[in-house]
């Protein structure tokens, strides 16, 4: 793999780590991993990006970037006032940004803030979540506040080897594969062990979910190209839930294309799939479809 650029900004009393591949006067692109990734899930895809100025993150409590303080939260709205000022360093001009699964909504409410800003708009597997329409508002917030308290209270986690790391991810949907490529930003040597870095506090439902109306406003503001790529094997091919997304999606956004590609959750980051992902990005970016 292309070995890439270290980066770090502070914002908002917060460090956020990232690393890049590309040159300086090259269109930037901003890249968004998903939950419990870190900025390594591109390190496929972002060198196959030619052309272009890649800069993947590290979202808060992921990978090397700062966790949240006690009193705040993660959801998907609470790293995009931090990624706008990242932007505004990264460039004054506009900007391409992509995200997978839960970035891929993060990326979305970044778009949506940036306005004209923002060029292109990539989602990898994911849009904005659906799952809160039919659950009790009070019954969510008492979860949340429960699951807050239990995270809270966890100890750090351990591995023996960086390759039961990677079987554990497996669990998640990942390929062995993947996850090892997460590894160098998802553990810490500790004592011949290796603690995961990410915050616990990730695991915890959401306080509130946006609802059908919110989430069809947000879609409808959006003035930019979106292409919405998923897996053959991915979550949008498997659940009913994400269907729905996806129809809202298309019914909602103003220039919205869809493209199915043969791979799994984590596409981007299938060595034997990279390639006509990256191919399919820029053939969107080229042309706007």
């Amino acid at each position: 793999m292309v070995r890439p650029t270290e980066l770090r900004f502070e914002t908002s009393g917060l460090e956020y780590a990232a690393i890049s591949w590309g040159e300086v006067r090259q269109p930037v692109v901003l890249a968004l991993h998903g939950w419990l990734d870190n900025a390594l899930s591109f390190a496929r895809l972002g060198p196959a990006l030619t052309g272009y100025k890649v800069v993947a993150v590290d979202l808060s409590g992921h990978g090397f970037s700062s966790h949240r303080s006690l009193d705040s939260n993660y959801h998907i709205w609470n790293d995009v006032p931090q990624l706008v000022d990242i932007v505004d360093e990264l460039t004054d001009q506009e900007i391409i940004v992509i995200g997978h699964s839960r970035g891929a909504s993060v990326a979305t409410l970044l778009a949506a803030a940036l306005g004209e800003r923002c060029s292109n708009l990539v989602l990898i597997d994911g849009l904005l979540p659906a799952y809160g329409d039919d659950r009790n508002g009070a019954h969510q917030l008492a979860r949340y506040v429960r699951e807050r308290r239990k995270y809270l209270a966890r100890k750090d986690r351990f591995f023996a080897s960086v390759e039961e790391f990677a079987q554990r991810r497996a669990q998640y949907g990942f390929s062995i594969d993947s996850a090892q490529q997460l590894a160098p930003r998802a553990l810490e040597a500790v004592g011949g062990r290796w603690r995961l870095l990410s915050d616990p506090r990730l695991f915890g439902g959401s306080a509130v979910y946006l609802n059908e109306q919110q989430r069809h406003q947000i879609y409808k503001e959006l003035t930019v190209p979106v292409l919405s790529i998923f897996g053959e094997r991915g979550f949008f091919t498997r659940d009913g839930v994400a269907q729905k997304m996806l129809e809202d999606a298309g019914a909602c956004i103003p220039n919205f294309t869809s493209t199915i590609i043969d791979g799994s959750h984590h596409l981007h980051m299938e060595e034997e799939v990279v390639g006509h992902v990256a191919q399919r990005i820029k053939q969107f970016l080229s042309t706007g479809q």
